[in-house]
């Protein structure tokens, strides 16, 4: 347990005269499933623990209806910026500098609980179940049809904004310099939260 082995080496340190002033431990794995107890630690790093990207942990809901959106807190919001019905395809403008290339290969279970299938790798579109991102480029993203079928682009209009359930939180998150707060009608802004860089 990551609690026992970073006391026990806080003790040999000091053991060794070393001077330890403080113990902290966590992670967002780490707080999907805590430790029984924390004695002799003080301080609780729960990461990004509260975004609930990449279903880490299934939220407790009906078996028979999906997961609520909003339990997907870290969202990325995109715009449809180009329609090329030849390839079927959908172009964002978000890329990886803006959602991560974490998660091509995996899709999450927050988005198979949608609907989406394995494929939908990089993360889901928790209010257009119907589509998935095929691929990331820097700046722009493919989005095409989880099934294949063909899209109507007349439900996606250029300019139109969707909202991308990025595969990890942590690693989409640090890709921007704030965090806008939603209030609980999901779409007003009543926080802009800094993101701390660095080490």
């Amino acid at each position: 347990m990551e609690r026992d082995v970073t006391t026990r080496f806080a003790e040999s340190l000091r053991a060794a005269g070393i001077e330890v002033p403080s113990i902290g431990v966590g992670s967002t794995p780490t707080c999907s499933v805590p430790p029984p107890h924390l004695a002799g630690v003080d301080e609780w790093h729960p990461g990004n623990f509260f975004a609930g990207a990449e279903a880490r942990r299934r939220p407790v809901y009906s078996e028979n209806e999906p997961p609520p959106f909003r339990w997907l807190l870290n969202q990325v919001l995109t715009r449809v910026v180009g329609h090329y019905p030849k390839s079927n395809t959908l172009l964002i403008d978000c890329g990886w500098t803006g959602a991560s290339a974490q998660g091509k290969e995996s899709g999450t279970a927050a988005c198979r609980d949608l609907g989406q299938s394995r494929e939908s790798g990089y993360g889901c579109f928790p209010l257009n179940p119907e589509l998935r991102i095929a691929n990331l480029k820097q700046e722009c993203g493919e989005v095409t049809s989880v099934d294949g079928a063909p899209l109507d682009f007349r439900r996606y209009p250029i300019g139109a904004l969707l909202r991308i359930a990025p595969h990890h939180s942590c690693a989409s998150t640090h890709q921007h310099r704030s965090v806008n707060v939603l209030g609980a009608d999901g779409d007003t802004v009543v926080e802009e939260w800094k993101i701390c860089k660095g080490w």
